[in-house]
């Protein structure tokens, strides 16, 4: 179908796009606690100090080589070697050393530069060791529901790249046959700026064949930003005034896994109608399709191949202009 990948993967580019990827969910990780992660073909360690602050790092002590996400400890705004118990600073370098006359000068592990948004920790990940291009960007998300939606890491999609799992944001077509929705149609004009792609889509009752006006069915704002993370806000007529946001990262682990996070979580609108029963028995519901919803795309990743040059229909989205954006994100090697 495709020339052999340079990359040894199914995809004709690297495995390792440049963006922000999210490594953890900010609830599950509290003051003092220590993950160890591995990402981009890379051993890491995530912590959080005492005072609140989130810190990735390269994984292994210069020192002697222990792993600092293994039987290691938060002390304040350091974490501690388990093997030798040298100190890590926020920074990454090396602020203690126990019994020693002065700390190695160059005694540091690599920082990998984090932010949290929409109760996920992301990473910014560059092939060439570039600093963030660019910031994520900041959500009014202050009408959130307490309490509802769910959030999850999948590690059974396969080794699906990111660019083919944002993709279905503008594949139109598969919204009946796999979520089983009505028909799928551009909602708006799609709009590239920079790192950000928007696509706004309209979803139609199913079975419906009148006009496609702006009073039928759901809408789905999808954007993509950067190589690594979506956002998808979606209403629907049956929960007038609620807002259903969805985050979802795909982070490399190396050539043959990916990471698929997903955050679902409700907005409110301050005239929204709905008593607070008809909230609580929407959000429930929604909640429990989105979590059934995520395997509906994910049994079919693991094993479908990428068509570099696809045979298209007027059916379709706008799947190469998607692609051509996405470029930018491709690391030149």
């Amino acid at each position: 179908m495709n020339a052999p990948s340079r990359f040894g993967t199914r995809y004709p580019f690297h495995p390792y796009p440049t963006g922000w990827f999210a490594v953890g969910f900010t609830d599950d990780l509290s003051p003092k606690d220590v993950r160890p992660l591995r990402y981009f073909g890379k051993d890491l360690v995530l912590f959080r100090t005492e005072s609140g602050e989130t810190v990735v790092t390269d994984a292994h002590c210069p020192h002697l080589g222990a792993h600092l996400g293994y039987d290691s400890w938060v002390e304040g705004e350091t974490i501690v070697c388990p093997f030798h118990q040298w100190r890590y600073d926020t920074s990454g370098k090396c602020v203690h050393v126990p019994h020693a006359k002065a700390v190695p000068p160059r005694a540091q592990v690599r920082k990998w530069p984090t932010a949290e948004r929409g109760g996920m920790i992301f990473i910014w990940h560059d092939l060439d060791g570039r600093p963030p291009m660019y910031d994520l960007p900041q959500y009014d998300e202050s009408r959130k529901i307490p309490g509802a939606g769910f959030h999850r890491l999948h590690d059974d999609f396969g080794s699906a790249h990111p660019q083919d799992v944002f993709e279905n944001g503008v594949d139109f077509a598969h919204f009946p046959g796999v979520h089983g929705t009505g028909k799928a149609i551009s909602d708006g004009e799609i709009k590239t700026e920079g790192f950000r792609f928007y696509s706004p889509v309209r979803i139609l009752p199913a079975g419906y064949e009148g006009p496609a006006d702006k009073s039928v069915g759901s809408t789905v704002e999808s954007e993509v930003i950067g190589g690594g993370l979506s956002r998808v806000e979606s209403r629907t007529p049956h929960a007038p005034g609620i807002v259903t946001v969805y985050y979802v990262s795909v982070t490399p682990v190396d050539e043959n896994l990916s990471h698929y996070y997903v955050h679902q979580f409700f907005l409110k609108d301050d005239d929204c109608a709905l008593a607070p029963e008809q909230i609580e028995g929407f959000t429930k519901l929604a909640a429990e399709h989105g979590l059934k919803e995520q395997y509906s795309d994910g049994k079919i990743w693991p094993y479908k191949a990428y068509v570099e040059q696809p045979m298209l229909s007027s059916a379709d989205g706008p799947i190469l202009k998607y692609r051509d954006w996405y470029k930018q994100f491709h690391p030149a090697v």
